[in-house]
């Protein structure tokens, strides 16, 4: 998926881009050339398309007053810059939305995240104005302030674009919980049966018993909460609770994903992130359905459509802070299912009970591989040993249930791999601030964002889950902190939404 050309401005230019993100919806970036601006900066201009892209709007009934919605789809892209073939580097967008040009029917708003701390433009989210679907091809030009970041003018620099797919989640109230008594679903405290209402960003009291109070369900299971019905703690009001908007990963970070950000890294960073070690896989040949291989230099697979298994905790953080995203946390992995709708007792992500296995799939390690049953949502227990491609299940005409997608539209919520969240069931967790990835991790390979944590549990339901394991609410593991390369689980990041969105 390279594309290359050069262009003499004023620097010598070199041009490499990539974008396999997440390839369920084909997205690309392609015919990327710089263009010159000024004597600090450069358009950094491609042509970036997918699949399935959607803005709708409509009045959510049944919910108490009836809400007008806006939901879309979006490309996260950023870029990465490396001069006379250093090391690679994030490059300073423009923090200006109008600094970057887009075509009408597209809208563009920047992320910032800090430098030293200074903001700085670390991506931009791209995605449709007005109503409408289908395929999607923009050209974009991202104004690059390469001064900012040190670059001379005469430098000889190669420059490399990606996407991720993300969805939009709006500001709102959202209920957590479903109100059964089991796998530590959370609830009001005043009855175990009640979901209860998160309605603002505001502190809320874990436990402890008291009316407003957030609840668990305290016996059984793997729950780990520090918090009960006799044990009172604070969720402060800076942990993400998901009332305010954000964008999250339409899909798992996929086999493709990861190589492209490994390659990225230095070779002690790769050490670090080796997922074929004897940490991970311990192999680099097919391994509960994962392809990457790595010994020197560049990593590679053959199945970069699949979720990424075999992730920790430290692998997962590494490629949000690289990708300026952050991780999710569990309050915020429950309205990405539901939306603002009161909760089914029982629910998984696509908002009903009922789940068909997979009993058969076509084309299988291809963008293409389908699942042989068109009405299958849930991947077959220990059916196929590992990961489905990403978002196999939807497709143009499929709905809600058949492609197994949350409210907003976001895929393999419940199943597939493991979601590593931010609990709220431990001290070190509800200390979670969401400064947002600066693009770089350390030398180590390790993220270096000063207020995440250094682990987390998981929700979500994995490929050799019991269906039980699935539902939205179902949280056993959301406190369940370890450092291993599990064979099934993943990672999916998140991000604020820019302000005006």
């Amino acid at each position: 998926m390279n594309d290359k050309s050069s262009l003499m401005i004023a620097f010598i230019l070199v041009i490499a881009a990539f974008a396999r993100s997440a390839s369920a919806n084909n997205i690309a970036v392609t015919n990327v050339v710089l263009r010159p601006v000024d004597a600090s900066s450069v358009y950094v201009q491609a042509d970036v398309r997918w699949d399935n892209s959607w803005r709708l709007s409509w009045i959510e009934t049944g919910v108490t007053p009836n809400l007008k919605i806006s939901n879309w789809d979006a490309a996260w892209i950023f870029v990465k810059y490396r001069v006379n073939g250093g090391n690679w580097n994030h490059a300073s967008l423009s923090t200006r939305r109008k600094d970057h040009v887009v075509p009408s029917g597209a809208a563009v708003s920047v992320g910032l995240s800090k430098k030293n701390g200074v903001n700085f433009g670390s991506g931009v989210f791209l995605h449709r104005k007005v109503n409408g679907s289908g395929s999607w091809t923009n050209t974009v030009r991202l104004c690059w302030n390469f001064t900012q970041d040190g670059v001379a003018s005469t430098a000889n620099v190669d420059v490399s674009v990606f996407a991720i797919e993300m969805v939009y989640v709006p500001q709102g109230s959202f209920y957590v919980g479903d109100g059964t008594k089991c796998g530590g679903t959370l609830c009001s405290n005043m009855a175990a049966t009640v979901p209860f209402l998160i309605s603002s960003e505001a502190a809320i009291t874990l436990g402890g018993g008291g009316d407003g109070s957030l609840g668990n369900q305290n016996a059984g299971g793997d729950v780990r909460d520090d918090f009960n019905n006799t044990m009172s703690k604070t969720l402060p009001a800076e942990f993400p609770k998901g009332f305010n908007s954000f964008y999250c990963m339409k899909y798992d970070v996929t086999q493709g994903q990861w190589v492209d950000f490994f390659n990225m890294l230095t070779d002690s960073q790769k050490t670090s992130r080796d997922i074929t070690d004897k940490s991970g896989k311990g192999a680099d040949s097919d391994i509960n359905r994962n392809t990457v291989s790595w010994t020197s230099g560049d990593a590679t697979c053959t199945t970069p459509d699949r979720g990424c298994n075999f992730l920790n905790w430290a692998d997962g953080i590494a490629y949000a802070d690289w990708a300026g995203l952050r991780p999710m946390t569990e309050l915020e992995f429950e309205k990405a299912c539901r939306g603002p709708l009161h909760p089914v007792t029982g629910e998984y992500a696509w908002g009903s009970t009922v789940a068909e296995r997979t009993k058969a799939i076509t084309n299988d390690g291809t963008r293409c591989e389908m699942a042989l049953n068109g009405n299958s949502n849930w991947y077959d227990r220990g059916g196929y040993g590992g990961p489905l491609r990403a978002g196999i299940y939807a497709t143009a005409s499929s709905t809600r249930q058949s492609s197994g997608a949350t409210y907003w539209g976001i895929l393999d919520m419940s199943g597939n791999l493991l979601k590593r969240t931010v609990s709220i069931g431990s001290e070190n967790n509800r200390k979670f601030i969401p400064e947002l990835g600066d693009g770089s991790i350390g030398s180590d390979g390790n993220a270096n964002a000063q207020f995440w944590p250094v682990a987390a549990g998981s929700r979500g339901g994995h490929f050799f889950d019991w269906c039980d394991r699935m539902p939205v609410s179902w949280r056993d593991f959301a406190n369940y902190q370890v450092s291993q390369r599990w064979a099934t689980a993943g990672f999916r990041a998140v991000r604020q939404a820019p302000e005006g969105e």
